[in-house]
């Protein structure tokens, strides 16, 4: 979506997944890179932060990720992490995270022990709902619960099992990440979204959104009544069909009270149909609107939020 709110809507050659950023540095540099981070000066990176290339065959070419590792990764080669998958909105990109600061607030809290330590992954997937195409040339829900989490495994230590597995998202990812836990409920124990796009998208509903978001829409899911794959991606048709013998993942549905489209009554309805339908979840509706200025530090209360139900391994810390 556009309009007064934000929206809903790279390196390295070889095969598989492969890495830049910086070597490690030390404990002392970290607090004033940090500052430096913050502030957004452009030419210091996040200890810590990468950009990764995920190779896989459900897309045209290798998918781009930004990957934080947490302050103890380099130094605890014994230690294994959970990792939570940030899906972002529709105007963003894979650098968001940067580029709006979070990643360097994650960082340093995590750095001062107020937040327990954990992987961020982030993949760059605009205007694509996060959702396999109807043409089948971009399967972004295939790569995110195939080839990502595969190559993730692979390449970090992460922890195995859905308790040590998260994703969250920000509107158009909001959808994302709902959309794939309810089709995928093994694979994640948490799953978030924050100012989350939980709207009806069957094939007469479009004419309720603006053009930005129709069109977007339709290049994905299909641009004719007769031939399209929204009915099948339909978060609030999903949950109707879902059937679950025990709750699948426990869920937080966050948004600002003062939303441009209104998705904080959305996050209220949905929350209240996914509790009907057999999953816990939370709803938390607070001040702020359908832009950065509330999405930044809300992100840190939905990085708490699943940090307190992460599994950990012997040596990880469960609260700061």
């Amino acid at each position: 979506m556009t309009g007064k709110g934000e929206g809903l809507g790279m390196t390295g050659e070889s095969e598989g997944l492969t890495m830049t950023g910086l070597s490690e540095l030390t404990p002392k540099a970290i607090p004033a890179l940090l500052a430096l981070a913050v502030v957004g000066c452009a030419s210091v990176r996040l200890p810590g932060l990468t950009y990764a290339r995920v190779a896989t065959k459900s897309l045209p070419s290798a998918a781009e990720c930004l990957v934080i590792e947490p302050p103890s990764y380099a130094r605890s080669p014994a230690r294994r992490y959970p990792v939570l998958v940030f899906l972002h909105d529709g105007y963003g990109n894979v650098r968001t995270l940067e580029r709006r600061g979070v990643a360097a607030d994650l960082f340093a809290r995590m750095a001062e022990g107020r937040l327990p330590e954990f992987l961020v992954v982030a993949p760059g997937a605009s205007g694509s709902w996060f959702s396999d195409s109807r043409d089948g040339k971009r399967r972004w829900e295939e790569f995110l619960t195939g080839d990502l989490l595969r190559q993730l495994a692979t390449r970090y230590r992460i922890l195995p099992g859905r308790g040590a597995r998260a994703i969250t998202g920000i509107s158009m990812g909001g959808f994302g990440a709902v959309k794939i836990g309810l089709k995928h409920p093994d694979l994640f124990g948490t799953v978030s979204s924050l100012s989350g796009a939980l709207i009806p998208i069957q094939w007469e509903d479009l004419d309720r959104y603006n053009w930005i978001t129709r069109l977007t829409l339709k290049r994905v899911f299909g641009n004719r009544p007769d031939a399209n794959t929204l009915a099948a991606n339909d978060v609030w048709e999903i949950l109707h069909g879902a059937r679950f013998e025990a709750p699948p993942f426990q869920a937080h549905l966050r948004a600002g009270n003062e939303d441009f489209y209104g998705l904080d009554g959305v996050a209220a309805q949905f929350g209240s149909y996914m509790n009907e339908r057999g999953i816990p979840t939370e709803v938390v509706l607070e001040p702020g609107d359908h832009d950065w200025k509330y999405w930044r530090r809300a992100l840190v209360a939905i990085a708490e939020w699943h940090a307190k139900r992460f599994s950990y391994d012997s040596e990880g810390a469960r609260e700061p």
